[in-house]
């Protein structure tokens, strides 16, 4: 299964509608995108805490409003061609999202029970997950959203048994801890196994293919469907 790492980040400016669009038109089956809060409560599909680096506009997210963030150009720094391209609210990019492909919400800071909620109102709950770097936002999906599923770090963990005990639905590993061992004792766990990379090693991905993995959040997505391609037909 192929993610694609905040949409079809290198064909588009990430986690705007334009790289999900780039993502389903290459058959990506989900796309990974990150959400933070403005100050007025509204959730928006964008991975900094500010604004600086992914738009014409300075400062925290929480510290803005919808309005002066709906106004922002989101696209210019990527590529002229982009300019306009807007930060989607999430209700918007949810609604571009759904009956189309799945949806891996890392919630940088916003109230998981909203996300978990915006998904239910849409009917998409039986093809997303979820995950944070915050560990408080962890222990609010474990305890206020269990039929979201959530996705944990074998460097977090640090054991499939941890993994399983800490109620993960899907267990993510990294080039440095991905193992054949591993992986096959995650997947008779009941674990789902996916792997984040974000370099274009042809090496770390026909070893990630090789350990069983099962689903790829990655950047490079052409190249690892070319490497994928390339194993198939040897096999």
């Amino acid at each position: 299964m192929l993610i694609c790492h905040r949409g079809l980040s290198l064909r588009a400016p990430e986690n705007t509608l334009a790289a999900l669009e780039a993502a389903i038109a290459f058959g990506a089956d989900v796309v990974e995108f990150d959400i933070q809060t403005s100050r007025d409560g509204i959730l928006y599909v964008i991975h900094d805490e500010t604004l600086d680096r992914t738009t014409n506009g300075r400062g925290k997210v929480a510290d803005m409003t919808s309005a002066e963030i709906d106004a922002l150009d989101a696209g210019s720094w990527f590529s002229q061609a982009f300019a306009g391209e807007r930060v989607p609210r999430l209700s918007v990019f949810l609604d571009a999202c759904k009956g189309r492909i799945g949806t891996y919400a890392e919630i940088k800071a916003a109230d998981p029970a909203r996300v978990r909620d915006m998904l239910a109102a849409r009917g998409m709950l039986d093809r997303a997950w979820s995950f944070s770097f915050n560990e408080d936002i962890r222990a609010q999906m474990r305890a206020r959203v269990p039929d979201l599923r959530r996705m944990v770090l074998f460097k977090h963990t640090g054991s499939v048994e941890r993994a399983v005990a800490a109620g993960a639905h899907i267990l993510e590993f990294h080039e440095g801890n991905v193992t054949q061992e591993r992986v096959a004792q995650a997947r008779e766990a009941g674990l789902v196994t996916q792997m984040f990379y974000a370099g274009d090693s042809e090496a770390v991905f026909e070893n990630a293919l090789r350990c069983g993995i099962e689903q790829m959040n990655i950047d490079e997505a052409e190249l690892f469907r070319s490497v994928e391609a390339r194993l198939m037909v040897r096999a």
